[in-house]
């Protein structure tokens, strides 16, 4: 008996400023159970340049993030502040752990890094599977 496997074509590489991502950001109010929130676009490279940059992350904070979101196609962070919802727009984009982690590296790559000392703050990162709803 002979079988055959289908074998994915291997993808070629993508760059991180060619994936578009819908931001929702969700500013947390502590004077009632309104919440305000702003929908936008960017792209995956836009947030791995907010996140080292900005934000100040350790790169690999900042790859846990980004290998979430290209693997599973979208994240939530949360800060003191906001909450951060990022989506891949397009589920082509979505792809294996290994190609998301070369995404990430290469356009690290190209970045332009300014030496930082460590802060020494500490950061509470949680990731959590989507929620899936079953049928009743």
């Amino acid at each position: 008996m002979t079988t055959v496997s289908k074998s994915v074509p291997p993808r070629r590489p993508v760059k991180a400023s060619s994936i578009v991502l819908r931001e929702i950001r969700t500013l947390h109010q502590s004077h009632g159970p309104e919440e305000d929130s702003v929908t936008s676009t960017c792209t995956v490279a836009d947030k791995i340049e907010e996140m080292v940059l900005k934000i100040g992350y350790t790169n690999a904070q900042a790859l846990g993030v980004i290998v979430q979101l290209l693997t599973v196609g979208k994240v939530r962070v949360d800060f003191r502040e906001y909450s951060l919802r990022l989506e891949v727009v397009s589920k082509s984009d979505v792809m294996t752990r290994a190609q998301a982690a070369e995404v990430f590296d290469s356009h690290l790559g190209q970045m332009k890094l300014p030496d930082k000392p460590t802060t020494g703050f500490t950061q509470k990162i949680v990731f959590q599977p989507p929620r899936i709803h079953l049928p009743r």
